[in-house]
């Protein structure tokens, strides 16, 4: 809506291609969502298959969003289903967490023996239902849904007015705070809460950031890499070795990119 009103120009109706992205999207999630339900949470019926189809129209929405007629909403939504930039950088938004997990556990088992896990879970899920938690975080949990909003949205406004690393602190922030009455609600200890939402969102607020400059503002690149966190999370215990290698990864980005510069007015990720 906010995008709408920002830029109201009406554009060709392009109505075809919207209805066919709707019906797509709607049943690639909804068939994500049955999965889920029934793999995950073993809880399956004909209400609860019903139920899913409603809450996919949701996500099946965003994605018509790409052909909408407001050339406000259109802009926005374009690069989720037409991405921008180099394709490597979409592999890495896809494969550099789970890189860093593996290399991370890697590394405890040769130096301390073990599993060296610190994760809440302390054992490895399997990769089926790392996917099947992939899937759905794309499609419902921190891909389309959050990352539209806060690197798809957000970001590219702040950065019309201030550096990267000014705008992506930014999110960071309200990011965390966004997600604070679940971190409430969970039962984790408090120094759980804290290194997660002060540390590791604060190093993937830099790294989502990156991507989604590098691809000239492309939504899928963070849409890609959110879910990947989420995933990965699950099926790879965390250890401290991956944990340095992320804040070296960050540091890495800030440095090489030169956040502390503002982007040029003409930069594909401004708005």
């Amino acid at each position: 809506i906010v995008a709408g009103r920002a830029d109201p120009e009406r554009l060709p109706a392009g109505g075809r291609a919207r209805l066919t992205s709707f019906l797509v999207g709607w049943v690639i999630s909804w068939i994500v969502l049955v999965v889920t339900t029934g793999v995950l949470r073993q809880a399956l019926g004909p209400g609860i298959i019903a139920f899913n189809a409603f809450l996919s129209l949701l996500p099946a929405f965003v994605i018509s969003r790409a052909f909408s007629p407001t050339r406000g909403v259109r802009d926005h939504f374009r690069s989720l289903l037409f991405p921008r930039g180099n394709p490597l950088w979409y592999v890495f938004a896809f494969l550099a967490v789970p890189a860093v997990q593996l290399a991370g556990y890697g590394i405890t088992v040769l130096l301390q023996g073990g599993d060296g896990s610190v994760s809440r879970e302390g054992v490895f899920i399997s990769p089926v239902s790392a996917l099947v938690y992939l899937a759905y975080g794309l499609f419902f949990a921190g891909g389309i849904n959050e990352e539209s909003g806060w690197r798809g949205f957000a970001l590219p406004r702040l950065q019309r007015r201030l550096c990267p690393l000014q705008a992506g602190l930014v999110v960071w922030f309200f990011w965390a705070l966004w997600h604070l009455p679940t971190d409430l609600a969970s039962g984790d200890p408090a120094s759980a809460i804290l290194m997660n939402r002060l540390f590791f969102n604060l190093v993937w607020s830099i790294l989502l950031m990156w991507v989604f400059n590098r691809t000239g503002g492309s939504i899928l690149a963070p849409v890609l890499f959110h879910p990947s966190v989420n995933a990965v999370g699950r099926l790879l215990p965390r250890t401290d070795a991956a944990a340095v290698i992320f804040a070296m990864l960050g540091v890495l980005a800030v440095v090489v990119n030169r956040m502390w510069r503002r982007l040029p007015d003409s930069h594909p990720a401004i708005r």
